[in-house]
This record gives structure tokens, sequence and C-alpha cells, in this order.
């Protein structure tokens, strides 16, 4: 075969390309897995996980068998996000081997989403699938609740909903629901179940639509539900209806993984998706194994991240859908951008992909028009809340299908839901691309601890909504459980080094919140993360103890007393703002002072205590600071700006924007990658908000370009004339802009 780069646009290519999968592929053997006990395998692996436009990808297929491959036929597919399947060339690399050797050039606008590599081999009556996906761009994924389609018509219905969804900018699909009242796909396990070739295999026809339109999906697969069985045979059942749609479709190009039904809110979900993942590799490596759990215990996301075999995390916060209103309180809008936050600090530190979660369904006074439904600016909300969160691969929605197609059949009022959906996702690539593109390289730890449930509402939450107030935009940085230690319930006890390499690599500023103390595994972690190198800023009022570090010597003093304070005075300054003498009032606040031993006292309380420690450790600095961070917004803000600052600019990063203005019910993407400097602003408030925007990197004798991303608008000026930018943001909505040098 020749080896050649591969792009192509869907046509007449693809039509053949139909025919030919349809006769010759299940002509030759149905079971996409091989038989039980066969020898012959088909392992794909492409080079990246996600390469940009222009890039090449190399594809390497691995064809195993013990004996001769001289008869064999092998048939590869890529499919093409919103475009369809084609045929990839491969080429034999190494008979001995059976290395077969591919790859896809793609073009500088290729469209976003997944895309997926399908290769068949046939060898006599031996038939055996692989499997390999990589990411471009930003996924928009649905899940389509296959079980709602209607009784007659169920392809047509199918494809205009799938021509809809892609429309409105969808690129990829979970096709949920499979199992209920019967299995909607010709199932031999089921009690109750389709009939093969008929509308109620409605899986293979969601399937075969996708192949046509170029949409990647993955299956949700769940017990055998016709039946009553014991739980403890619910993962074994599970098992079996996997293996089984593996064996009926893993030839559609389409078919990218597997996704979990089974949710969950605590660590305890660990062991199962564990368990879940292991199995749908077990059918092939190149499958990729999802899941989406909730938000209660922030735990979970370490845990997660720390399954080999699991690829796709799709965190819920439970955002609309809840009856308790306590939740419903709790959770607000922009709660959506921190559920996604956490769950994309931990798998960016392991390779992973991180889709956040929106939901388009309602509860009680949530509700909309009288329906089980999310009200438009609820859904606005919610996708732009999910744009503004920097780490994850897309979003996916719950479900555009069911509450918005599907409803929107017999509800006149679901048309304006609808077009709350098509104009948030028109905006979610101005902030998610432009804005949301880069860290803030400020990372809000969250260690171990068997009380995090608890403490996440009542410590973290107060601290993201400070650093909104503040205008700062960060991400969350939580415990991963060191390879080998990731099984619960035994504790962790030793450091995780490649956590630890991570976070130095990428001049993270660790921020710990009110913590008061830490396992073993999270002690090693801080005192080696400072004295190799990292900046660390403690807020109070309580400081971290830890078994494995003297905190005394960490922090560079002696905690004293808790009392009421009401005046900080900077009595050092450590960045720009904050000069020496500036003093804040305030009302008072109870939190102990320090005694510094080693470090240097940059601010004191009015009875000049300490009330700011800046103390080197090992080659590291760690920044004290006994005020809550919430109190320290507040009272302070320039002073806290100053520690970020500082801090940050011992990993050699600085911040490209103050922001003066910002609320707690907002959401800020900030970014400087190449030279450009990037902002985005979400106001989900009742009212408009007024914003300071003060560009920090300017050079003042350059020329810069300012450009509205909304509009187009450009404004050329000095540096030195972008010392302030006011720009307002009305209610429910954002503002997006650019600075760039003019060339």
């Amino acid at each position: 075969m020749r080896k050649s780069g591969l792009f192509f646009k869907l046509g007449l290519l693809s039509v053949f390309l139909s025919l030919l999968m349809g006769i010759w592929l299940t002509t030759a053997c149905r079971q996409a897995g091989g038989k039980p006990g066969q020898a012959l395998s088909v392992e794909v692996s492409v080079d990246k996980l996600r390469p940009k436009p222009g890039d090449t990808v190399q594809v390497s297929v691995w064809v195993k068998k013990a004996g001769t491959l001289n008869k064999l036929k092998l048939q590869s597919t890529l499919l093409v996000p919103t475009l369809g399947a084609g045929i990839l060339e491969l080429s034999l690399a190494s008979q001995e081997l059976g290395l077969y050797k591919g790859q896809i050039s793609l073009p500088a606008k290729a469209p976003a989403g997944f895309y997926a590599v399908t290769v068949t081999a046939v060898l006599g009556s031996l038939k055996a699938v692989g499997k390999a996906s990589f990411i471009v761009g930003k996924i928009i994924g649905d899940f389509m609740i296959v079980s709602a389609l209607p009784e007659g018509g169920v392809e047509e219905d199918a494809a205009v909903y799938m021509k809809n969804f892609m429309g409105v900018g969808g690129n990829m699909l979970i096709v949920h629901d499979i199992i209920n009242k019967k299995a909607w796909y010709p199932s031999k396990i089921c009690a109750q179940a389709a009939e093969d070739n008929t509308p109620d295999d409605r899986v293979g026809t969601t399937l075969k639509l996708a192949d046509k339109f170029g949409l990647p999906l993955m299956i949700t697969v769940v017990w055998d539900m016709t039946k009553k069985m014991p739980y403890a045979e619910y993962m074994q059942s599970t098992k079996a209806v996997m293996k089984e749609l593996w064996d009926l479709y893993g030839r559609h190009p389409s078919l990218i993984g597997f996704y979990s039904y089974q949710e969950g809110s605590g660590t305890y979900l660990a062991a199962h998706v564990r368990e879940f993942s292991d199995a749908v590799k077990s059918l092939n490596k190149g499958l990729l194994s999802g899941c989406a759990p909730y938000i209660d215990d922030p735990l979970l996301a370490g845990y997660l991240a720390a399954i080999e075999n699991l690829d796709v995390v799709i965190y819920q916060g439970a955002v609309m859908a809840s009856y308790r209103p306590d939740n419903r309180k709790c959770f607000a809008i922009r709660r959506t951008k921190d559920f996604a936050s956490l769950s994309a600090g931990a798998t960016l530190q392991k390779n992973k992909i991180a889709l956040s979660h929106v939901e388009l369904f309602g509860y009680l006074e949530r509700s909309y028009a009288g329906a089980y439904l999310a009200g438009p600016e609820d859904i606005s909300g919610q996708i732009m809340s999910a744009a503004s969160c920097y780490g994850p691969d897309g979003i996916t929605l719950f479900t555009y299908h069911y509450n918005i197609y599907t409803m929107g059949k017999k509800i006149p009022d679901v048309q304006k839901c609808a077009a709350a959906v098509e104009q948030a996702l028109k905006a979610y690539p101005w902030i998610a691309r432009e804005a949301a593109n880069d860290p803030s390289g400020i990372g809000i730890y969250i260690p171990y601890s068997d009380w995090w449930a608890d403490r996440w509402t009542e410590s973290i939450i107060p601290v993201l909504d400070g650093f909104r107030k503040l205008g700062a935009a960060v991400e969350i940085v939580p415990f991963i459980p060191p390879k080998g230690e990731e099984i619960l319930p035994y504790y962790p006890f030793h450091l995780n080094e490649e956590q630890l390499e991570y976070l130095l690599s990428h001049k993270s500023v660790l921020v710990l919140p009110d913590i008061a103390g830490m396992q073993d595994t999270d002690s090693l972690l801080l005192k080696a993360f400072v004295e190799r190198g990292g900046a660390a800023v403690l807020f109070g009022p309580r400081i971290p103890f830890g078994d494995q570090f003297n905190r005394e010597d960490l922090v560079g003093g002696e905690e004293g007393k808790s009392a009421k304070h009401w005046r900080v005075e900077v009595k050092e300054p450590m960045f720009a703002r904050a000069r020496q003498g500036k003093a804040f009032d305030f009302p008072a606040v109870s939190c102990p002072s320090w005694t510094p031993t080693t470090a240097q006292s940059a601010a004191v309380f009015e009875d000049g205590s300490t009330a700011a420690l800046i103390n080197e450790f090992g080659k590291g600095l760690v920044i004290t600071i006994p005020v809550g961070l919430p109190d320290s917004v507040e009272i302070m803000p320039d002073l806290i700006r100053d520690v970020l600052d500082l801090a940050l600019s011992r990993v050699g990063r600085t911040r490209p924007f103050d922001i003066e203005g910002g609320k707690e019910d907002m959401d800020f993407a900030l970014s400087s990658t190449g030279g450009e400097y990037r902002l985005a602003a979400v106001n989900y408030g009742q009212k408009p908000t007024d914003l300071v925007i003060y560009p920090l990197n300017l050079a003042p004798a350059q020329s810069y370009v300012l450009t509205d991303l909304r509009s187009g608008k450009t404004n050329v000026r000095l540096g030195k004339d972008f010392y302030q930018i006011r720009m307002t943001v009305r209610s429910g909505d954002f503002i997006a802009l650019k600075i760039k040098a003019e060339e």
C-alpha cells in the first residue's frame, strides 16, 4: 500500500465506503472483537492526543496473530468530525512485527472534534477491530436519548436531530438510555430487546447515521434493566452488555468508546470506574472509557485521574439538577466553571480528557415554561461559565436531544431555550479558545482529607468567589494519589513525585486557603515543592501543620494567639501597588498574628504584630497571610495582588491584567499567550457591572491594537495610553477583548 497523508471531504468516497463496510465486513464476520480464544488482534495508536490544525498525526497499527498474515485483508478508515468517514491508507512497515503505518495531515481549518481511526483485519474466518482517536479544538457533545426517539420514522427523526445539533456547533454524541423496558438494540442477553434490522434497533440506526454525518460517539453501557437481578451481578451484566455492543457495532467508524451509566458522588465510585474502564480496554486498548461523577466529594477528582484506563471525565455539578433548595442556592451558575476546573485540574496532570457539563433541564423554581427544562438565562450562563474554565477539552449538554429537540416539538417556549443554546455556543469559542486557553498559574490546592465534602462548601467555594471579586482567574489543583496508593479505603502515605514534577514544570503557584492539617503525602509534597523552587501562598486563619515539615521553618515565624484586628499597614512593599506605609482599615476580624523568625515582616497589624510573612525556604518562597482570603480580598485587595505577583514572579510568570469592580457572581478568563493579552468576563448578576481593566505588561512607547473580540472593532494606542480600560458587562452577558502589539 502507498504511504501518504490523508484528509478528505465527505462525498462519493464515503458512499462507496458505506457500501463496502456494510457488505464486506458484515458478511465476513459479525463479531467485531472476534471469537473467544482467537489469535487475531489489532492495536492502533496515534502519536498526538491534541494536535493542532496544520499538524501531521502519525498512525501505527499492529496486527497480531500466531502464524502467517499473508492473506490478511486490512481496512482502515478515518472519521472526520462533521464531515464523515473515508479510507485511511496504510503501508506495511514490518512484516515480522505486523506493523503498518499511516499519517493524517490536518489542514489549517481542520474541523473541531474527535477524529476516529478504525482498522478492521480479516483473515479467513477470523476478524478483529482496532480503534484510536484524537482531538482537534473543542468538543461540543450531547447525550442522545435513544429511548425518546419516536415509534415511527426513527431514522428520519434521528437524522433531523443530528443535522439540527451540528447546525449549532455539535460534533460529538453520547448514545444514552439504551436499555430500560427493553434493549434498544438486538441483544441476545437482555430479556426484552429490539429485533435485528428493524427500526427498534435505535443504537444501530444512530451509528449508521453518525458514520454518515461524521459524529463520533460513545455508547452508554448499563446492566440488563429488563430483568431483576441482585446488585452483586450488575457489573458482570454491564460487562456482558458492553462486549455484546462491541461485537455488534465495533466496525462502525463513529464508535470511539463506552461511557458508564453508573454515576456517583464520592470516592467510593473510583472502584467501579476502575473495573469498568479495565473492561473497556480489554475489548480494545484504543477504545475510550468515560464517566460522569458528581461534585459532592472533591477528592474524587484526583482518584479518578489516577485510574490508568479511564480516558474521559465529565464532572456534573448539580447546578440545575437538585430538588434540594440548599443545593440550588449553593451551586450557582458560576459553579459550572468551578466543577470543570476541579476535574480539569486533575485530568490535565494525567493527560486525560475533561469535558464540562451543562444541564438543559431544571427543577422547581429553576424550571422553565412549567416543564422539565432550564430557562434561557440559565442555559446561556452555564455554557459561558464552562467556556471560561482553563483546561477542559469541551462541553457536553444534557440534553439537547431531549430538552431542546424533542420537547421543542410540543412546547413553543422551548424555541427561546434553543436560541439561548445557539447564541451561547457562538460565544463559547470567543471565551474558551481566545481567553481561557492559558493557565493563570495560580492553583488552589485541595489536599487529601476525609472531610472535604463539607469543607468544599465551607472553605473552597468562598475562596473561589473571593478571587472573582479580585478579578483574578485561578485553577484548582486537587490531590492525586501516587501510583500504587490509589486503592481505597487505604490511606496514601508517600509523595506523588509525578504530581510534584508537573507542578514545578508548569510553573504553578500553590494557594492553600485555611488548611488546618495535612496527611504525610501532602506535607511531603508542599515541603518538596517549595524546596525545589516552587512558590506557595498560605492564607489563614488556619495555617497548615504537617508531620513531614516543621511549620515554623516553612513559614519563617511563630504563631501567636488569635485576636481582633482592624488595621493592616505595609512595612516592606512586595510589588508595585501597596507601597510602604499604605494602610488598610476595616471592620475587626479575628485571626492570629505571627512573630517572624527567619521571615520578612511585609505588613503589620495595628498592634505591630505581623500580618504578612515572606520566607525563603530552600530554593522557593512561602508567603503567609493570617487573614482569610475572602476577608483579605475585601479589605486589602492591592496587597493581595502584590502577594500573587510576587509569588508568580518567582516561578517566571506574570498576570496580564488587574481588574477592579469584579463581583462574586462573575467569571473571568485571562491569558497571555504569544505576546497577546486576552480577557473575558461573564456577568450572571441582575445588574450591569462596570469594570476598570489595567493592562500590566505593555511597553509605554509601543503601539498596541485593542480588539473587541465580539464586534471585531479595533483601537490602536501607545502602551502608556492603555493605562486603564473601562467596560460595562451587561446582565447575563460577557465581554471579550485582546491586546496585541501593532506589527
